[in-house]
């Protein structure tokens, strides 16, 4: 079964952590780039980096979220939300150290992964 995994690299005070949240995708429109997800926007999408897999990551931007979309209609973003408990009320959990790893390197393409 197929998923479409939503990321937020870095959320305020907790950048060491990466946190997803898998949805199975059945009946549901793969997402596209500044779509919004749950208080943000999506980033970035892309097919998993493991062909095996036939999951979609959606890199969710916590930080500028709907920051384009406002500045037409002549609006500014004053306040973030994307704390850890936020994160966790929206059903995303942290990466285990190994999903972590292949989301830095593969997914994110950081040069080193956390070591």
């Amino acid at each position: 079964m197929s998923s479409i995994v939503y990321v937020v690299p870095w959320a305020i005070c907790d950048t060491d952590n990466i946190y997803t949240k898998k949805i199975n995708f059945e009946n549901m429109e793969k997402p596209s780039k500044g779509d919004a997800i749950d208080d943000w926007c999506v980033r970035d999408v892309m097919a998993s980096p493991d062909r095996r897999s036939k999951d979609i990551y959606a890199v969710v931007d916590v930080y500028n979220g709907y920051k384009e979309k406002l500045n037409e209609k002549g609006m500014s973003v004053f306040s973030l939300n994307n704390s850890a408990e936020k994160l966790l009320e929206y059903g995303y959990s942290k990466a285990d150290d190994k999903e972590a790893e292949f989301i830095r390197t593969k997914v994110l393409k950081l040069e080193k992964g956390k070591k």
